[in-house]
């Protein structure tokens, strides 16, 4: 079936020179003197996955991970150093912005070159102009060079190129940044059509809230290799974790024990939305989704489910169960999931840590618990003025 991706095993090297040369002599004095320093930097590091046709795969992780390479390698752009990356079906890619797009050529001529680059007779290119430009909402400025385009034009015109042609797969490296907030809800419900049309998508954003809505299955990557392959939630969760130990500075340091009888399998925060987040504006709900197992052979009940909030060195700000708020005790065999909604007046903004607990209290039993475990912010909307001046007072003495 056309849609289908496949890479396996791989590696791609940048060079980068140092001590570029910026004359003609320096060039000279270089080459035969080899002064210039040439550095083979490793963009992916044996790469492997699979993608069906028909997937919305989102790509993530941080600047210089590799996700805008993996892209360039699915369109074509770069070889690689080892390895193959194979692709069926028609692919329509929005990478960067003009790319393919002469500056002098007006918008209906773009469009033409590129409709013929990618295997589409003239005639079909005619009845499809009207079409894009319409949904560009650039129907004055199709016989405009593009030189004279905005970026948010060139963006416009892209996409609509893209997803005019009918691709069997579309790659999108975060052009949807660009434009006014109406044309991004369009592009989203378009992309939503060809997710519902049974298309490939390979969406690379940094808009974690777009990522959970349009893909099922996210690809994590780290300095140019797999951290993890899987449904998005659970990716997004892990990724989130990580980054948010990594720039929240903390001296509690996270503390698990118990018996291990039941215990929590996987443990998702979210807002009210549903998306993956770790970070919570005032009058936004906490949800926290998780999946419980039990090894007991027999079903268990009257499980205390508890939460506990501290400040970044330990303090106890807040905490509460289902039996101290007199909702129902967790009864169940083998698994169950359960969710926790919090709504917080946040009166201190800043970083807490959010424990979690499974206790019998009646047998004196602790389960599992998993204290100081995940990093949360709270933040409070911006005030304006920010400060008020109350007194100011200047001695001399």
């Amino acid at each position: 079936m056309s849609g289908g991706i496949r890479m396996k095993n791989v590696t791609l090297y940048y060079r980068l020179y140092h001590d570029r040369a910026v004359t003609l002599r320096e060039t000279m004095l270089n080459l035969f003197n080899r002064k210039t320093r040439i550095e083979n930097f490793m963009a992916l590091d044996d790469v492997s996955f699979n993608i069906e046709p028909g997937e919305s795969v989102a790509i993530i992780g941080s600047n210089g991970a590799g996700k805008s390479t993996t892209l360039k390698i699915l369109a074509g752009i770069y070889i690689p150093t080892s390895g193959t990356a194979d692709s069926t079906g028609r692919i329509a890619s929005l990478l960067d912005l003009g790319v393919g797009f002469h500056p002098d050529l007006t918008g209906e001529e773009n469009l033409m070159l590129n409709g013929a680059l990618l295997g589409l007779g003239r005639n079909d290119m005619k009845k499809l102009v009207p079409e894009i430009a319409d949904f560009a909402q650039l129907e004055r400025f199709m016989d405009t060079p593009v030189k004279y385009y905005s970026s948010g034009m060139f963006m416009r015109l892209g996409f609509s190129l893209a997803t005019a042609v009918d691709p069997d797969i579309l790659l999108i490296d975060e052009v949807l940044a660009v434009g006014d907030v109406g044309f991004q809800n369009r592009c989203y419900e378009r992309i939503w059509d060809f997710r519902q049309k049974g298309k490939t998508i390979i969406f690379v954003s940094h808009d974690l809230d777009a990522v959970s809505k349009l893909c099922e299955r996210a690809i994590w990557l780290h300095e140019g290799r797999i951290e993890m392959d899987g449904d998005a939630d659970s990716v997004l969760s892990a990724y989130l974790e990580t980054s948010q130990k990594k720039y929240i500075s903390t001296t509690a340091t996270p503390k698990e024990w118990g018996s291990r009888e039941i215990w929590f399998d996987s443990v998702i925060l979210r807002n009210a939305d549903g998306t993956p987040s770790r970070t919570f504006r005032r009058g936004e709900r906490i949800v926290i989704d998780t999946l419980i197992k039990s090894r007991l052979p027999s079903g268990v009940d009257n499980v205390v489910f508890g939460f506990s909030i501290h400040r970044p060195d330990g303090e106890t700000v807040i905490g509460s169960n289902n039996l101290e708020m007199n909702q129902p005790l967790l009864k169940f065999q083998g698994s169950v999931s359960s969710r926790i909604e919090i709504d917080l007046d946040i009166a201190e903004p800043g970083t807490y840590l959010l424990g979690l607990a499974l206790t019998d209290p009646e047998a004196s039993r602790d389960y599992h618990w998993q204290e100081f475990f995940y990093p949360i912010a709270l933040i409070e909307e911006r005030k304006d003025p920010p400060l008020r001046l109350s007194e100011a007072i200047w001695i001399q003495e």
